[in-house]
């Protein structure tokens, strides 16, 4: 993966892939994510898995679901 050269983003969804990428550099586990929670849903807007796919992005569930 590279890192997109801009300079500044839109919205969380422009720059979440970024973010991630940036993260698994210093950061060793297998899966972490940015989410939007309203308290009601959860929307998973980007996911890491370094090894094995544990959460993909673009899920959804209720947050009372999710933990």
């Amino acid at each position: 993966m590279t890192l997109t050269k801009t300079s500044s983003y839109s919205n969380i969804e422009e720059a979440s892939k970024d973010v991630l990428e940036l993260i698994s550099r210093f950061v060793d586990v297998n899966t972490f994510f940015v989410a939007k929670n309203d308290q009601h849903d959860v929307e998973i807007i980007q996911s890491f898995n370094r090894d094995e796919v544990v959460l993909e992005s673009g899920f959804e569930t209720l947050y009372r679901d999710s933990y």
